[in-house]
């Protein structure tokens, strides 16, 4: 084998790998585990997954017990301004179900009482996608950040965001 040909062929091999190492839609594991009932504050999220049941509510349910009712409770991106009002924040705070809001980087205008939500919460790329929380004991919080793929805010980007915070959820 002459030398040109073996160096053409490692060659090709690494351009091979560079490139199936840089393709343009990774393969994304969907949600697999049992079924899961989540309350929603807005219009439910498109999914993958089928063993997901969505419930619309509004905030004023939020006053109530929904704690045996839902494993979890998404809070939509038109609804954030609402959910930052300080009424608000001590029942995030007291609920033992976990309240991811979508396309906020931060919990902190939902659950400090002197911020409110504005522009400057909501996602940017490079930033978390969505931010979920749960009081597991004693007012001991648990935080949650959920990026999203490359920073593009694509329809596969998004649900596979969801996919991770469906696993999250039943892993709580």
């Amino acid at each position: 084998m002459s030398m040109n040909r073996s160096i053409n062929l490692i060659l090709l091999g690494a351009l091979f790998i560079t490139l199936s190492a840089c393709s343009a839609s990774p393969d994304f594991e969907s949600y697999s585990g049992r079924n899961l009932d989540i309350a929603v504050i807005g219009e439910p999220p498109e999914v993958n997954e089928d063993q997901v049941m969505f419930d619309e509510i509004s905030f004023d349910v939020l006053s109530e017990s929904i704690d045996s009712e839902y494993d979890a409770i998404f809070v939509m991106p038109e609804n954030l301004n609402t959910a930052s009002d300080e009424k608000y924040a001590d029942i995030y705070s007291i609920t033992e179900t976990p309240i991811f809001f979508i396309t906020a980087k931060s919990h902190i205008p939902f659950t400090n009482i002197d911020t409110e939500y504005s522009d400057r919460w909501h996602w940017s790329p490079g930033e978390n996608y969505a931010i979920g929380f749960v009081n597991q004991e004693d007012n001991v919080f648990r935080s949650f950040g959920f990026s999203i793929y490359n920073g593009e805010e694509t329809p596969e980007n998004i649900k596979e965001v969801y996919s991770r915070i469906l696993t999250t959820i039943e892993s709580i």
